[in-house]
Formats: structure tokens, C-alpha cells, sequence
């Protein structure tokens, strides 16, 4: 993964941290220095952060094993400062799946905070000591253990995207067709961000972006959902794109900014001896004229390695993997003959007129 640090994998799920990770530590040490912090204690608040994502990453495993269970796997699991995302290919269809994979994750965090309870039960940490803010060796077990409550209960509000609105989602989709219970979970979720937004207005600005981030996700995964269920029942032939631009792979990148700048096109099949043997992106062309001019051939920036999708496959499940794999554009075959393309742009389009269609 670009821009990130790989640390290790466990179950076949890599972990990585991104580089602003990085910042937010610095940050740390650089806003608690002004302050006049000592050296010392800085370097406790530095250890109760990496100890606290380190507890993200076992809850973001809670997920990830959850979903080995019932045969889907986890791409990876990568740490931001502001959290953790465990990248599964799809969430179960099953109600009763999805609900167990959703839940294991805040079930982690709530099981950390037992054993760390436990483990001040057993030496006898008087709770009087949390009077004092400064984190240190006597105090980093109670405020980890305080924070993975925290991170439990937070992550089972009962809204997208964190764990609570996958788990009502789940419980709603029992009884009513999947669609339905994320639009009635999205709009519980929606309910209560304007309520953080605006108790956030006037209180705490935090809870204001908290409310908003919710809001975001909400709608977000109403809008995956319903597009997701829309589509099943269809193949990829049914949303071919047949008509579209073609460019020889020993043309100069001119030719491509000619084609570019004269059609609505944002990505071409790139032919060689007549045969489709890749595609070039508006990006690849502004890229390769960056770094090598107009003169440029074509095959040394275009993609020759592109997606291939069959015919009779569900238009669903390629969408799904051409978004998780961020292609745009699939190359489309039937019987190892080429026919044309799918673009992402073109199956939303599909998706808008097979809808509107449909209404009565």
C-alpha cells in the first residue's frame, strides 16, 4: 500500500500504518514541549497512544477473524490517526453473519477492558490516582482500560459508519429486505448527527465533526446499499458499453490528447495488431505527457494489464470488485473474444435509468 509502513501480518491480514500516522506523535511531542512537559512524561503520553492503536488493531482482527469465519477475507488492516480500517472484500449477506462480524470488533474492546480491570483488581490500584491527569507507569492501565470502554461504546452507536449502525442494520434485516433496513438504520443514524452537530454547536466542536462524519457515512451507505441491491439479478452484458475510443499502443501521447480534448471520453482501449491489450486513463496521459512530452508512446504509460470480466457474470459482484480494486474501466470478453467495456461512471448511469424506469 503507497504512502503506508507495513508491519507485519497475522491470519494472512497485512497491517500497516500510514505516514500521518506519524504526525500525529509529532504533534504530541511538539505541542506538550512548548507546554513545558517534561521529556519523561511525554514519553508516556507517546506509549499510552501506540498502546491505545494497538488495542484499534486487535479490535480491527475482532472484524477481520469474524469475517474469515464465513469465508471472507480482509485485504488489510490499515492505521490513520484517527483510527483503524480493517479492509474486508464485502460484508456477509446474511443478517446473523454480518452481525457477528460487526460486533466482534467492540466485543475485543470490551474484553480488553475486563482483563485490564482484572489486572488492577489484582494489584490493588487504588482509583483515587486517576484524580491525577498525567499518564505514567501507575496510571497507563487505568486509563487503557477506561479508553477501550470508550472505544466500545462509541463504536456501538447505533450509526453508519461505525460498528452499532452495521449491528442495527443486521437486527432490521432479519425481518425486512436489506435495502430497506439500511435506509431505516441510515435515517437513525442521520437522527442522531444532527443531534451531535447541533448539541456540538454550542458545546464542543468535536462532537460537531463527530456528527457530521456520521452524517457523511450515513448517507454514503444508504447509497452503496441501494445501488448494491438494485443491481442484482443483472450481468455484465447488460450494462456493456459497446461504443468507445480506441488508440493505437504505438501512438504518440498526442494522439491520446487529441482524442481527449475532443470527446467525452476519460479512458481508451489501447489496440495493438487490431487486438485490446489494455487501456489508458486521462490521468496515465496528463502523467506521461508530465514526464514525457507529446512524443511519448502510448504503451509505456497505459495499463497492460486491465481488468477482464465475462459476459454472463453478476454485474453486482464486478462492480463490487472493480470498486474495491479502484479500477474504472473493465475490458469486457465472451469466449476470449473482446466486445467492449464496463465503466464504473456507465454502471451508476445504468443504475439511474433501470430505477427510474422501475417507478411507478
Amino acid at each position: 500500500m503507497k504512502f503506508a509502513l507495513y508491519l507485519g501480518s497475522f491470519k494472512n491480514v497485512k497491517v500497516f500504518i500510514h505516514w500521518t500516522f506519524s504526525l500525529l506523535l509529532l504533534w504530541i511531542i511538539i505541542s506538550n514541549s512548548r507546554q513545558g512537559m517534561p521529556a519523561m512524561d511525554i514519553l508516556w503520553i507517546v506509549v499510552f497512544v501506540l498502546a491505545l492503536f494497538a488495542c484499534v488493531v486487535m479490535h480491527e482482527f475482532g472484524h477481520a477473524l469474524a469475517a474469515q469465519r464465513y469465508g471472507i477475507q480482509t485485504k488489510d488492516i490499515v492505521l490513520y490517526p484517527i483510527g483503524g480500517v480493517a479492509r474486508l472484500e464485502k460484508l456477509p449477506e446474511d443478517p446473523k453473519q454480518e452481525l457477528w462480524v460487526a460486533i466482534a470488533g467492540p466485543l475485543v474492546n470490551i474484553i480488553l477492558f475486563a482483563i485490564l480491570s482484572g489486572v488492577l483488581g489484582f494489584t490493588g490500584f487504588d482509583l483515587q490516582n486517576l484524580e491525577e491527569i498525567k499518564i505514567s507507569p501507575q496510571t497507563i492501565i487505568p486509563y487503557l482500560a477506561s479508553a477501550n470502554l470508550i472505544l466500545a461504546i462509541f463504536n456501538l452507536i447505533p450509526a453508519f459508519p461505525m460498528d452499532g449502525g452495521r449491528i442495527l442494520r443486521a437486527f432490521l434485516a432479519i425481518k425486512l429486505p436489506r435495502a430497506k433496513a439500511t435506509q431505516i438504520a441510515g435515517g437513525i443514524g442521520q437522527f442522531l448527527a444532527m443531534f451531535f452537530i447541533l448539541f456540538g454547536l454550542f458545546n464542543n466542536p468535536i462532537l460537531m465533526l463527530i456528527g457530521i462524519f456520521i452524517f457523511l457515512g450515513a448517507a454514503a451507505e444508504v447509497s452503496h446499499t441501494q445501488q448494491e441491491s438494485f443491481l442484482k439479478g443483472f450481468k455484465v452484458q447488460d450494462a456493456l458499453m459497446q461504443k468507445f475510443q480506441i488508440i493505437g499502443i504505438d501512438a504518440p501521447l498526442s494522439k491520446a490528447v487529441e482524442k481527449l480534448l475532443n470527446s467525452q471520453a476519460t479512458h481508451f482501449v489501447v489496440v495493438k495488431d487490431d487486438v485490446a491489450v489494455g487501456t489508458l486513463s486521462r490521468d496515465e496521459i496528463i502523467l506521461g505527457l508530465k514526464e514525457g512530452g507529446e512524443s511519448a508512446l502510448v504503451e509505456n504509460f497505459a495499463n497492460l494489464t486491465p481488468m477482464k470480466v465475462e459476459t454472463f457474470e453478476d454485474l453486482n459482484e464486478v462492480w463490487r470488485k472493480m470498486a474495491a480494486e479502484k479500477r474504472k474501466v473493465a475490458l469486457v470478453v465472451e469466449n476470449g473474444h473482446f466486445l467492449g467495456i464496463l465503466d464504473q461512471e456507465n454502471i451508476a448511469e445504468f443504475v439511474m435509468v433501470k430505477s427510474a424506469m422501475n417507478r411507478p
